[in-house]
């Protein structure tokens, strides 16, 4: 069963942009139209891509990149946009993978993002907590939330918050795992390039996708560490779960 909505807006320069409008939860609310987008990073947009954001009023952005990562890649201007607001997520993953590309170490790679998911429960859940501050309190709507790929911390952020909205556990799945529709072109691109420097270049690949056991790993970590998603959502990020359902999802 499909649960995740089509895409509303396509951009031309970073395919993981999506809104979550339409999504529905449990109890049959769904996510009211042009609140929230997810994406990768803003870096990259065409003249086209700028005119849709300004054209749904895009007001807030707000970016988990490192500070290497927003000096390397600038987010670009858009007009609409009131406030662009830092919460670093460290992209320790990266370099990791970097070494191990380096060695031809195929299994370093496979478990580098297994690692990073649960490194980013035990050491970002205030960040993860300063984000839901900003969406139970902003009033510059709609807003995006990005990383570079928009699939590993973005993911993980979408996945604590349409499950503090009451989506079921399957669609939580599916939006995260819809990361790698969108994504496929550009992962090839990557992996690619590397081949024709000479490397192997599939070996890469898992830094470019989401998996299941990378989730797996997050919601394993915060059962062992924490007690469960939800108490992990009420006592640890702090989620006041009735200001975002009533702010965000539509009355059925």
């Amino acid at each position: 069963m499909n649960h995740i909505p089509e895409v509303s807006i396509i951009l031309e320069n970073q395919p993981n942009f999506r809104s979550l409008e339409g999504i529905q939860t449990t109890n049959g609310r769904k996510f009211r139209k042009n609140m929230i987008y997810r994406s990768g990073s803003l870096n990259k947009l065409s003249q086209a891509d700028m005119d849709k954001l300004e054209d749904i009023g895009l007001a807030l952005v707000i970016d988990f990149r490192s500070d290497r990562e927003v000096y390397s890649y600038p987010s670009m201007h858009i007009p609409s946009v009131k406030k662009t607001m830092r919460i670093v997520i460290p992209d320790e993953a990266r370099d990791r993978a970097m070494e191990f590309l380096g060695n031809n170490d195929k299994e370093g790679i496979e478990n580098v993002l297994i690692a990073d998911y649960r490194r980013m429960i035990l050491s970002d859940s205030g960040s993860f907590a300063e984000f839901f501050r900003i969406l139970e309190t902003t009033g510059d709507l709609p807003l995006v939330y990005h990383c570079a790929a928009g699939k590993d911390r973005t993911g993980l952020a979408t996945v604590f918050l349409l499950t503090a909205l009451g989506a079921d556990i399957d669609t939580v799945k599916e939006d995260y795992f819809l990361s790698n529709d969108r994504l496929k072109s550009l992962a090839d691109r990557f992996v690619r390039k590397v081949s024709e420097e000479g490397r192997n270049g599939e070996i890469i690949r898992p830094m470019m996708e989401v998996r299941p056991e990378y989730l797996e790993a997050a919601l394993d970590e915060i059962d062992n560490s924490f007690g469960g998603l939800h108490n992990y959502l009420a006592k640890v990020l702090k989620v006041d779960f009735g200001v975002l359902q009533d702010k965000y999802l539509a009355s059925r």
